[in-house]
């Protein structure tokens, strides 16, 4: 496989676990697969490892996160690196998002 494809195949299969929000490119985006005129990122496939940079929901347990993440990565025969990029906080619940209201003020 392709590490292009491989790298699609695996955001895929990590966007589907619970405690993930979505896939993190780490700090500068350095987390990324290259290929011909496309860059993969949140995700570096290479010969030799697969790093896999994640956004986790709160609650969560380090270790968990890690282990569904190289449960569905399954990448025989080369290591899997995850790196906890950021922690989405939980909205509690009744808090809404307060709207602001767009006054006009004139001044004379």
């Amino acid at each position: 496989m392709n590490p292009l494809a491989e790298a699609e195949r695996i955001i895929a299969a990590v966007r589907e676990l619970p405690q993930v929000s979505d896939v993190h490119g780490g700090r500068f985006g350095r987390i990324a697969t290259l290929g011909a005129g496309r860059r993969v990122a949140g995700v570096r496939v290479t010969e030799d490892d697969v790093t896999v940079g994640v956004a986790v929901r709160m609650p969560f347990a380090v270790d968990e996160v890690a282990a569904a993440v190289r449960a569905v990565v399954a990448a025989p025969g080369r290591p899997v690196h995850v790196l906890i990029a950021d922690i989405e906080e939980p909205v509690p619940s009744g808090a809404g998002v307060e709207k602001s209201e767009n006054r006009k003020e004139t001044v004379s």
